[in-house]
């Protein structure tokens, strides 16, 4: 009897110990609220203005990071005719297709993207296995900035950072697993971009130049080929002098 009410005792000063604590935590977290101007007078006040903040930070745009004005130099000294607002335009029109591809499952929506085809049209069979349907609706882009740009091995990649908004649900077997219809989703990607500058010395196996037959599935080795080599689909030929959207990234 007597360890049990040791026992007891232990179990109630902690209780009171740990009630202590949130009382501190919450008076601290209520001073705090109220020098920035936030009314907070109870808990309910509280989870009321936390909700505020929440709401508030899904109507915000992601800031990105970018080295534009010091790039552009560099690349228009290698590309006299570039311009950045074009490839801006591609950069929200390719995620744009991705988008609509993921949402209706139809890889037609990425047939003239060949080199994020294979990658896109993988994470399509995955959802279809999975009976997983996603939604992208009211699709704003806000900010664009050159993040990255890289010359090597006879390719030239441009790395794009974007800010993007959108409804966005994940659905399995008719329940939300991700995302709501309620909240806007505040996000950002990073898009490559590549131009074959010297085909002589691209290294067709580089992952930015990963093709494959849209029929077998086979891995396209030759740059400029018009049809698989094992079973004969024609292949959309990659334009070689142009900004072709080779990858990207939700970070």
């Amino acid at each position: 009897m007597k360890l049990l009410m040791i026992f007891l005792g232990v179990v109630v000063g902690i209780i009171i110990f740990l009630g202590i604590i949130a009382l501190v935590i919450y008076g601290n977290l209520k001073k705090a609220f109220n020098k920035l101007g936030f009314q907070v007078n109870n808990f309910n006040d509280f989870t009321n203005e936390m909700n505020k903040i929440k709401q508030e930070d899904s109507e915000r745009a992601r800031s990105i990071s970018g080295m534009t004005t010091l790039l552009l130099p560099t690349i228009r000294g290698d590309f006299p005719d570039f311009n950045e607002n074009e490839l801006f335009v591609k950069c929200e029109s390719s995620l744009r297709k991705v988008f609509n591809a993921l949402e209706q499952k139809d890889k037609s929506y990425v047939d003239d993207l060949p080199l994020i085809k294979t990658s896109t049209s993988n994470i399509i069979d995955d959802y279809l296995d999975a009976k997983i349907s996603v939604h992208y609706d009211d699709i704003e882009f806000h900010k664009f900035a050159i993040y990255q740009y890289e010359k090597k091995d006879g390719v030239a990649t441009i790395t794009l950072s974007t800010s993007v908004e959108y409804y966005y649900q994940k659905i399995k077997d008719g329940k939300e697993i991700e995302g709501n219809t309620k909240t806007k989703k505040q996000t950002r990607y990073q898009c490559d971009f590549i131009y074959i500058y010297d085909e002589s010395k691209v290294d067709t196996n580089a992952k930015a130049l990963a093709i494959n037959c849209p029929n077998c599935g086979a891995a396209i080795k030759v740059l400029g080929h018009k049809y698989c080599e094992y079973c004969g689909t024609k292949i959309r030929e990659i334009n070689l002098k142009s900004w072709e959207f080779s990858s990207y990234e939700e970070f």
